[in-house]
């Protein structure tokens, strides 16, 4: 008897069952791989993955970097082709502040009338020797008339409805004969108002 069976399996009475092939598997593949071609393909695959940690990490950056610096370049350029386009800004602005009257301008009196009522009015019998004009006041300086003949071109210039309020300030002899000179002053009439 042997000993080193179990006893319960004694009282149970069954025998062990064992595992047994019904069926052979004949197909067999002979290992043909050799060290040096696993080494190889070790390689190649630890090559694969350096070149694609080469392309994230270096290649990609490279890639950016250049398309940076070209937007940059274009900026650049873009930049010098709108100076060249203001290069004569100020000299515009000027122009354009020139053009455009400022609020105190808009209420002054259009200076090409004063200028051609003067002209109509005083210079066809009289020499304009000044003429000033300011925040709607006008100094007139003529001369070669006489005394009579300057107080109707006074006259006429009052009847002008630009003219509001007129002042003779200066009526002088000039040398010695009939004719004087002559300082006028006068304001501007407003817009609406008459004279």
């Amino acid at each position: 008897m042997k000993l080193d069976t179990d006893v319960r399996q004694l009282m149970n009475g069954k025998k062990p069952v064992y595992p047994t092939k019904r069926s052979m598997n004949l197909y067999f593949k002979e290992d043909r791989t050799t060290a040096p071609a696993t080494a190889a393909l070790y390689v190649l695959f630890a090559a694969a993955v350096l070149l694609g940690l080469g392309k994230i990490m270096v290649y990609d950056f490279m890639i950016q970097e250049q398309q940076m610096e070209n937007q940059a370049v274009a900026l650049e350029q873009r930049t010098a082709r709108q100076m060249q386009q203001l290069k004569n800004y100020d000299q515009v602005l000027e122009d354009y502040i020139r053009s455009i009257p400022t609020k105190q301008e808009q209420e002054q009196a259009d200076v090409m009338e004063l200028l051609a009522l003067i002209d109509t009015t005083i210079r066809p019998t009289a020499q304009v020797s000044q003429v000033s004009i300011e925040d709607n006041q006008v100094v007139i300086s003529f001369s070669g008339v006489t005394l009579a003949q300057a107080a109707d071109l006074v006259v006429q210039l009052e009847q002008s409805p630009l003219v509001a309020n007129t002042q003779v300030d200066t009526a002088s002899s000039t040398d010695g004969t009939s004719q004087v000179e002559v300082h006028v002053y006068f304001q501007v009439a407003q817009e609406g108002s008459a004279s």
